[in-house]
Formats: structure tokens, sequence, C-alpha cells
């Protein structure tokens, strides 16, 4: 027995880890499709790109951990199924509930891997994407002001500076034309000044020193003297669409999560979408463990299609899943249903189905898929031959 369960993890993982890496890296590329004008545009370094995919990828991470595992155990026991290796098992004396130790220990594992996923990489991902971006604006934007030289590659605003340090940020001689209000254009004069990230706020700052902002309204100019002034760059402008200002709750960690739902008033919409995103953390790594159950019996029941038939299948079963996690969502989002019940819909659902599939098995009947669409081709030809 420790043999066999052997071969099915490590055939099972084996599915798994390419089904994983494919995933992620169809993923990966529909993103860096959608921010190729970004990246390009501001000329940043692939490794650098690379590197800020990897911190997103958690964000994803949870919700293809799930579809994985049930696939992996799906394609496992089909294959059995197909190559007939169940029916002599049985015929030696092995029944169903010694092969399910197998795909239990493997949902355990995608259980725990996603829990870890959710509660902490997420989190993690989210904060190291956010400092990641803005280093690399900051560096571009340092590399951008050449010193001597009016840069302008901020719409609206034109910044002068005599000397950059690239490694310190500092500049000398600074002069900046914002033009960003029309009806009152700044021009600002410093001897002195530097460029920081304030990951927090997700901006990249200008802190100029002892200097003069002119303003011109209508026909007057007024002049006034500051010791220290900041000037925030739009990073909206610089690196498109990317959020970088306010963390939304999937971004939050468990404790940013609870302190939320605590200052939230209750009945709000704030107070759902982070009740929801709390019980999206739990909802989807028991995902693993319900989706594998239901793949061991969908996978015995099936005879005569192939993996490529198998996979489609799958993938069905999935975007079922997928569809009621996301109108469970919506209508508890919008306080249609209890909050506690939205996200664990599909799960008792496919635990139904897991149930009855293993039931349909221990009473000896397959499903032959093939068979069945001959079955009703041929009815159908009947039925207009009679016609």
């Amino acid at each position: 027995m420790k043999i066999l369960h052997r071969q099915i993890l490590k055939e099972v993982t084996l599915i798994f880890a390419v089904t994983l890496s494919s995933m992620i890296s169809l993923i990966v590329i529909g993103r860096m499709i959608d921010l190729k004008e970004i990246f390009v545009g501001q000329n940043i370094a692939i490794l650098d790109v690379i590197k800020a995919f990897l911190f997103l990828s958690p964000s994803f991470l949870s919700l293809v951990i799930p579809i994985a595992c049930m696939l992996s155990i799906f394609l496992c026991f089909l294959r059995m199924t197909s190559d007939r290796e169940l029916t002599a098992l049985q015929v030696s004396g092995i029944s169903i509930k010694n092969l399910v130790l197998s795909p239990l220990i493997f949902s355990l594992a995608a259980f725990g891997l996603t829990l870890y996923v959710s509660m902490n990489l997420v989190s993690w991902g989210a904060d190291n994407f956010r400092k990641t971006a803005l280093e690399m604006i900051r560096d571009q934007t340092e590399i951008s002001i050449q010193p001597g030289v009016f840069n302008q590659f901020l719409p609206g605003m034109a910044i002068f500076a005599q000397q950059t340090d690239l490694e310190t940020g500092d500049l000398k001689n600074v002069f900046i034309r914002d033009e960003t209000r029309r009806e009152s254009p700044l021009t600002i004069v410093a001897p002195q000044g530097r460029i920081i990230s304030d990951t927090d706020q997700g901006e990249v700052v200008f802190i100029l020193d002892k200097g003069r902002i002119y303003r011109l309204n209508a026909s007057d100019i007024s002049v006034v003297s500051f010791g220290e002034y900041r000037v925030r760059l739009d990073l909206f402008g610089l690196i498109g669409g990317i959020e970088l200002k306010d963390k939304d709750p999937e971004e939050m960690s468990w404790s940013q999560l609870s302190q939320a739902r605590f200052e939230a008033a209750p009945a709000t919409g704030a107070y759902r979408v982070v009740a929801l995103e709390q019980h999206k953390r739990f909802a989807l790594p028991m995902a693993c463990l319900i989706l594998g159950f239901f793949a061991v019996p969908l996978g015995m029941t099936l005879h005569g299609i192939g993996r490529n038939w198998g996979l489609f299948l799958a993938i069905i079963c999935f975007l079922v899943y997928y569809s009621l996690f996301t109108a469970g969502y919506s209508l508890g989002e919008m306080g249609k249903i209890p909050i506690f019940i939205a996200l664990w819909i599909p799960n008792v659902f496919f635990a139904v189905l897991a149930v009855s599939g293993f039931y349909f098995f221990n009473q000896g009947r397959e499903l032959n898929l093939k068979k069945t669409f001959i079955k009703i081709l041929r009815k159908d030809k009947n039925v207009h031959h009679t016609q």
C-alpha cells in the first residue's frame, strides 16, 4: 500500500507542478502584455520587471492552487480509470477507502500552502510590489533628470537641475515650472533639493530647501519664500493604471483586515468588503480539500474520455465553482445574503457533489461519456428518420 500511495502522490505532484507553472506563466504573460507600454515606456530593466511580477504572484496563487489541485488529482485518477488500473486494484482486494489517503494528503498540503499564501504572502507581496514599483520609478526619475537640461517627462511640468547625484538623489540649483493648474501656474526656484520615495503614500517626492515660489494670477505676481517645499509627483501619470495609493482589502494582512473591520461601521459597504475578504482567506484554502475530494470520484466514474477532454471537463467544473464564488461575493457585497455564507456556497455545493460521487462509485457504476454521447446522437438520428 505504501508503494501505491507513493506512486499516486508522485504522479499527482508532477501534474500539479506542470499545471501550476503553466497557469502562472499564462497569467504573468497576460499581465506583461497589459503593462508592456508602461514598462517599455519607462525603459525599466527586465530584471526589475520580473521582480515586480514575482511580488504580484501571491495575489493570484490563492485562486490558482485550488484549480491546480483539482486538475492534478482528477487527471491522475482519470488515467487510472482509463487504463483499468482501478479495476485491477479492486479485483486484488483494495477498496476505494484505501485510495482516498493519497489525495487526502495532497489536498491537505495544498490547503496548508494556500492558507499560508492567503494569510502571509498576499500582503507581503503587495507591500513589496509597492516598494519595488516606487524604487523603479524613483530611479528612473533620477536618471531622467539630466543636469543642465529641462526635463519634461511629466505632463504639465518642466524640471531643471544644474547638478544631479544619482546615488543620493541630491539636486543643485533646481528650477521647476508647474503648469498642472493652468489658471495659476507656479515657478519654483531652490538652491538645492533631493528626491525621496514615500512608500506609505505611494508617491515620489521632490524636497526643495530654502527657495521661492512665483505664482502668476491674472496680471499679478506673488512671491513666497519657503524653508522646505515638497513637490509630489503624479505616479498615475508615470505608471499608468497601477494603484499604489490606497491598500485594497485583498492587499491587507490579517491584522490590517481585523483593524479595518473594527473601524468600519456595520452594515456599510466597506464593512462587508472587509468581512468578505476575511472569509475569502479561509474559503479558498478549504476549496483545495473540497475540490480535491470532488476530483477523486469524478475521475473514477468517468470512462472513455481522454486527458484532453478530461482537462476540459475539469476546467468547466472549476468555472462553475468560480461563477458561484463570484456570484456569492457580489450578493454578499450588496448585502443580499449573509456574509458568513456568501463565499461558502460553492464549497458546500461541491462537497455535496463529492459525497454523491463517492456513493455513485461505491455502487459499482461508471459513466462512459463517449458511449453516452454516441447513444444520444443515434437517438437523434432515429427521431429524424421517423419524422
